[in-house]
């Protein structure tokens, strides 16, 4: 595979790992975590997924691997430590590569764990802004209708640059490597500068990937275009990945933290926690009653049904 400047290599200089972005569509940022807090934010981990399996609430769903028995999500990772807060949504090395793709307002859409055991097999490529609408031009009619978009109902196409406008990133996911990521045991696949295609891969089409080998504490950082998939684990442990996905403030969450949020875990967030987390209005939106209040309220303090002299 040729390519006129060199592929992303892990890096801590802040300079290439947005050069690279806009480049590849990827970066590797090297020690994002490590040390203690790596070992803390592992060990809680796979306490945590050990301790699902054996009360037979393990998760395995998942769109786009559908049928692997052997990979194991561990959802809502905000419920199950203050360490993932702390360590991975206020991430300072990675943060400000999210900043750089989407500005400077932006929503946690998702913090999950994907751990791969020996065996799972190869998820198909995809985007992460699947979702989205394509651009369209004036008076045309065949557009893909919003509320008709699916996986399974896009536009696939090759991965080489597009000659027409394409919708800019409006998610990244920053996927920290919790352990080492090898060929073997089922690194990402990524597909070079497939960002500035516009187009879906074919769920299991043949393209040209690479398949970074990182070591634990690296974090692969990828915008919401790049045509991207875990590997198939043939090795003889546990891949662990951790998805901190981010999204432009407009957009609606992946997963719903002002619904799934435990009463406690909330109780313990700070004002920057919560507006990170969905809670803060933005523009308007996420109102419930005053279009520019600063925060949402709960249900209980919010205006009923009344009649002149009280309510109903």
């Amino acid at each position: 595979m040729n390519h006129p400047s060199p592929l992303p290599s892990p890096t801590t200089n802040l300079d290439r790992l947005k050069a690279d972005m806009d480049t590849w569509g990827y970066c590797l940022a090297a020690d994002a975590l490590h040390g203690d807090v790596l070992e803390e934010v592992r060990e809680r981990l796979l306490a945590q997924a050990t301790a699902e399996r054996e009360q037979g609430i393990a998760r395995q769903d998942s769109p786009v691997e559908l049928g692997e028995q052997v990979n194991q999500w561990v959802r809502i990772l905000s419920n199950k430590g203050r360490i993932f807060i702390d360590a991975l949504a206020h991430n300072k090395v990675t943060r400000p590569v999210v900043h750089h793709l989407l500005g400077e307002e932006v929503l946690l859409s998702g913090l999950d764990s994907h751990i791969t055991w020996p065996g799972n097999g190869a998820m198909g490529l995809h985007i992460d802004q699947w979702w989205l609408p394509h651009p369209v031009t004036p008076g045309q009619t065949d557009y893909g209708r919003a509320g008709d978009i699916a996986r399974s109902r896009q536009s696939f196409g090759a991965p080489t640059r597009s000659a027409t406008a394409i919708n800019p990133p409006v998610v990244v996911n920053v996927f920290y490597c919790a352990s080492d990521f090898t060929r073997a045991n089922g690194a990402t696949r990524l597909v070079p500068a497939s960002h500035l295609s516009g187009a879906h891969p074919e769920p299991r089409g043949s393209y040209d990937e690479v398949q970074p080998e990182v070591p634990a504490g690296t974090a692969v950082i990828w915008d919401g275009r790049t045509w991207h998939a875990a590997g198939a684990n043939n090795g003889d442990g546990p891949r662990i990945g951790i998805s901190t996905y981010f999204t432009g403030p407009q957009f609606r969450q992946l997963v719903n933290f002002t619904y799934g949020t435990r009463p406690e875990v909330l109780a313990g967030m700070t004002a920057e926690d919560r507006r990170l987390f969905g809670y803060a209005t933005w523009e308007g939106i996420g109102n419930t009653g005053g279009a520019m209040a600063g925060e949402a309220e709960p249900g209980e303090r919010a205006t009923g049904s009344l009649v002149p002299g009280g309510k109903i």
